[in-house]
């Protein structure tokens, strides 16, 4: 009998249901797989998963449960199995997506891409994944909510200048429009006005968004955007990790003779990317830093907005750092960085 070294789950998460892999390695490196019906992603079938497992998972070998990020959809059943006390872990879809290709895996099918993420569990070193802060939550919905209405507030503009510049316009129409538009700037002062409040009844979280809005050029609703967008960068490990989630990471394309241009992959979150642009603009006039590096790369590039969103991209790293470290920015830290960095070469 073979010796079973680990264990893992792979959950496939769709809006309605659940499809389950278990995958155990065995001391010959060999894997086995064990296949469940598909269950509802609501309580009723999280209780047929909690008594599956009870029968089918040997407690004596470290077990995980694996599953992507998919919007909120697998957030019930990942709070349900962590209070169960089970190793859960959440992967974004990006790293999975690059797995499965890495397998020459051409058919696509929810048994399939759970069998995938088992595989994948039992391969590699798993990061736990724990549930965010309410706060933090709470933030998050906020800024969704205020992206919303951002949008709709830029429809109810376009389509005000479009009856403005209509040869016919129905003077009615007009003012329920401009209604219209005032609600939605009356909400977006509100939500504006809850997250300041959410954020000053949690002291250390308000603290640590200050760190962010001491760089200049970014304001409290940009920091406490990219701050809910992320929940505090919970998922995140390191700078490479934080570019890819925000969809800022560079895509190249090249073969043989043929050179492609080279742009970010916008695969990643797109209300992070949309809150940075306005704090970039501001940077590259005030910031010390960054309106150097923007200034440098600005001449070596075809269009201005590739450097500005070169910008976004070192200033997304730029709020990580302050935020893990806890500190304030520092103005002079690239000035001190490379004045060290001459200092040991001397002395070596």
């Amino acid at each position: 009998m073979q010796e079973t070294l680990k264990q893992c789950l792979g959950v496939d998460v769709s809006k309605k249901s659940l499809s389950l892999s278990l995958g155990a390695l065995g001391s010959n490196l060999k894997k086995n797989f064990t296949s469940h019906p598909d269950i509802k992603n609501d309580i009723s079938g999280f209780k047929i998963l909690k008594a599956w497992l009870t029968k089918t998972v040997n407690n004596n070998v470290d077990f995980y449960i694996l599953m992507e990020a998919t919007g909120v959809y697998h957030q019930e059943v990942c709070h349900y199995l962590y209070n169960l006390g089970y190793k859960v872990c959440v992967m974004q879809s990006g790293r999975v997506k690059r797995y499965v290709q890495s397998l020459d895996q051409r058919s696509k099918t929810d048994a399939l891409d759970s069998k995938m993420l088992s595989m994948l569990g039992l391969e590699r070193e798993l990061r736990l994944w724990e549930p965010p802060s309410k706060e933090l939550q709470q933030l998050k919905s906020l800024s969704r909510e205020r992206s919303s209405l951002l949008k709709d507030r830029t429809t109810e503009i376009n389509r005000q200048g479009a009856i403005a510049s209509s040869s016919y316009s129905n003077p009615k129409a007009a003012k329920r429009h401009k209604k219209r538009l005032q609600l939605i700037n009356e909400q977006l002062a509100v939500i504006e006005q809850e997250m300041r409040d959410l954020v000053s009844e949690y002291p250390v979280l308000s603290k640590r968004i200050g760190h962010l809005e001491s760089i200049p050029g970014v304001s409290f609703i940009s920091a406490a955007t990219v701050i809910g967008e992320t929940l505090g960068f919970e998922s995140i490990s390191n700078a490479k990790q934080l570019t890819s989630y925000a969809g800022y990471d560079v895509v190249l394309r090249e073969s043989g003779s043929f050179k492609g241009k080279t742009k970010i992959s916008k695969k990643g979150n797109s209300h992070i990317r949309a809150v940075l642009h306005m704090p970039s603009m501001t940077c590259v006039r005030c910031n010390p830093t960054l309106k150097c590096f923007y200034n440098r790369l600005k001449p070596n590039k075809s269009k201005p907005l590739v450097a500005l969103v070169a910008v976004q991209r070192k200033l997304l790293i730029l709020m990580y750092t302050l935020w893990k470290n806890e500190e304030n920015y520092d103005s002079e830290f690239e000035n001190k960085k490379a004045a060290k960095a001459l200092s040991l070469c001397c002395t070596g």
